[in-house]
């Protein structure tokens, strides 16, 4: 069935059961004011059945809507126990406590419908349990429920036992008196916990349930003293203030609407007023109500978020966050108590009001967190240059530097020798040459480590093919510019093919590896691929930590993608001005 015919549906039902109570009662002898009982029946009845509707019908994901409903008829049907025939009579009996118990569900749910914590969950749950199984046993004990004169036939009665009623009675009482002190306890600690734009729209509704409340157990705790006219004069209030809570939640949405509008102008107002940095944050703060609101900035085309001085941070698990977009990029996110969470039209409405201010600030944010990685990739590379000079020198002192001094001094044998011993120094030049050799391979490697001569002469990529060639992975190399890059970029690239070659060769256990380097536009994306067994972490070694900073120094990303027994994808994503 459509929601709109079931609504139709369900008011139909209403008012034929509100017409049939009417009736019952007119013709009932067990009560003296027909009148009164009839107005009991349909006013609050009526007022909870057609505001319950209207909720539902405006509302519809909203669970306060059916829960009016459900009062309303649990209410109507209660008030069949001043009936005179036995089946209606009956039907009272048992339902006549329910609508207390729907309405201490209403008063915690509201005002989203939902019960928001596991101690709301337990006070609704032990008043349901309390009603129903209390009502039924009642019902099967005592014949003459309430001291009711001339009650018609009680249906469920199974054994007359009016001490046994009695002590079921008494104990439905005590267990109803502690969930509805437990609910007020709880109204009040909600009511606490709210931010100032929420106190607004739970006021009229909350003040009515936790007065509705007190007088309850009031009136509970004077039927277990045995004081019945204490009893009969706090349920006159009771009767009053449940007529008037469907009414105060109709005020609730009304001034909710008017909160809206007051926060969203004096969001306004504090965003037209904030020149200074901190302001946008403060006047979200202020508008809201809520004093620990931050701020949090999502960097583009990265998956990471900054505060407003630039430095990273993580969204914390332990409060509401509310993202906020804008053309479709998201762009920031609120974190803020969860009080604010219980409105999700106020959210979002402060969400699109502030989307302009917050992309502002998160230009400056981003701003902030490129300075700080480029100072911070500065001060790395002093440190990691500082690094390869003093590798260069012990290079050279262990490697070339002790092969030509090896060099010199059999040199100065053989021309010792070269009168009196010719064969020996003929040996000797022999061995000198092959040292020569040796020294010129080492520092053609080196060289080729600091800045290789083929790729400033011919470009990236025969470079890159003389790396594939030196592998003893096999490498299939991929599409390759057709242009000469920028030399920096040039520079990075062939290093980050080089570190990750090498790293496929020494510990991936690969047998295949791809490179692929790509112009997109404005960049330079560089890719090597390899089929072996993944792990790599970069935190790890100093290789990849050096290209993560080379890359970071043209404002470029580096990203390791290395799940264990999947392979292993470096790519370099560089910032490329036209060549």
């Amino acid at each position: 069935m459509r929601p709109r015919r079931l609504l139709w549906a369900i008011g139909v039902a209403g008012v034929l059961l509100g017409t049939a109570v009417a009736v019952l009662i007119a013709v009932s002898d067990i009560v003296d004011d027909h009148a009164s009982n009839i107005m009991a029946a349909l006013l609050i009845g009526g007022s909870f059945l057609g505001i319950g509707l209207y909720a539902w019908g405006t509302r519809p994901r909203n669970r306060i809507g059916p829960l009016m409903v459900a009062v309303g008829f649990a209410w109507m049907l209660g008030m069949l126990q001043c009936s005179d025939l036995a089946l209606p009579f009956t039907i009272g009996l048992l339902m006549s406590p329910s609508a207390f118990a729907i309405v201490l569900h209403l008063l915690l749910a509201y005002p989203t419908g939902r019960l928001g914590s596991g101690a709301a969950r337990a006070v609704v749950a032990l008043g349901y349990v309390d009603v129903i199984a209390g009502s039924l046993a009642y019902a099967m004990l005592a014949r003459n429920p309430d001291g009711i004169e001339n009650a018609p036939r009680n249906l469920l009665l199974v054994e007359d036992a009016p001490g046994a009623a009695d002590a079921v009675l008494t104990a439905v009482t005590v267990l109803g008196l502690v969930a509805i002190v437990s609910g007020a306890l709880l109204l009040v600690a909600r009511w606490r916990a709210a931010s100032t734009p929420r106190r607004r729209t739970l006021a009229p509704l909350l003040w009515t349930g936790a007065l509705l409340l007190a007088f309850a157990a009031v009136m509970l705790a004077a039927d277990i003293a045995g004081s019945e006219d204490l009893e009969d004069g706090f349920s006159v209030f009771s009767v009053f203030l449940l007529t008037a809570a469907p009414y105060a939640y109709l005020a609730g949405l009304m001034s909710s609407g008017w909160a809206r509008g007051r926060t969203m102008g004096d969001l306004v107002s504090g965003l037209n007023a904030a020149d200074a940095r901190p302001g946008v944050r403060d006047a979200l703060a202020e508008a809201l109500g809520d004093p620990t609101l931050a701020v949090a900035f999502k960097r583009h085309d990265r998956d990471e978020w900054v505060d407003a001085d630039g430095r990273r941070i993580e969204l914390p698990a332990d409060r509401a966050v509310t993202e906020i977009s804008r053309d479709g990029e998201l762009i920031g996110a609120l974190v803020h108590g969860r009080a604010l969470a219980d409105d999700p039209v106020l959210r979002r409405a402060v969400a699109d009001t502030a989307a302009l201010a917050l992309e502002n600030e998160r230009l400056q944010a981003e701003l902030r967190a490129r300075v700080a990685e480029l100072q911070e990739s500065r001060a790395n590379i002093i440190s990691f240059g500082l690094a390869e000079r003093r590798r260069l020198e012990r290079d050279l002192h262990d490697g070339a530097q002790q092969r030509l001094v090896a060099l010199s001094l059999q040199v100065n044998l053989a021309r010792a020798k070269i009168d009196d011993d010719p064969a020996t120094a003929a040996a000797l030049l022999d061995t000198a040459r092959d040292e020569l050799a040796q020294a010129l391979d080492e520092l053609r490697e080196l060289a080729r480590g600091i800045h290789p001569a083929i790729l400033t002469d011919q470009g990236l990529g025969p470079a890159v093919s003389a790396l594939a060639e030196r592998s003893p992975v096999p490498v299939e190399i991929g599409p390759l510019p057709d242009q000469r890059l920028p030399s920096p970029v040039e520079a990075a690239a062939y290093f980050v093919v080089s570190e990750a070659l090498a790293n496929v060769a020494k510990y991936a256990g690969a047998t295949h590896a791809t490179v692929r380097v790509a112009r997109e536009d404005d960049r330079a994306v560089v890719e090597v691929v390899d089929d072996g067994v993944g792990g790599a972490d970069p935190a790890q070694g100093t290789g990849l930590r050096g290209l993560a900073e080379r890359v970071a120094a043209l404002d470029g990303r580096l990203e390791i993608v290395s799940p264990t027994g999947c392979g292993t994808v470096v790519r370099a994503d560089l910032p490329c001005a036209s060549s």
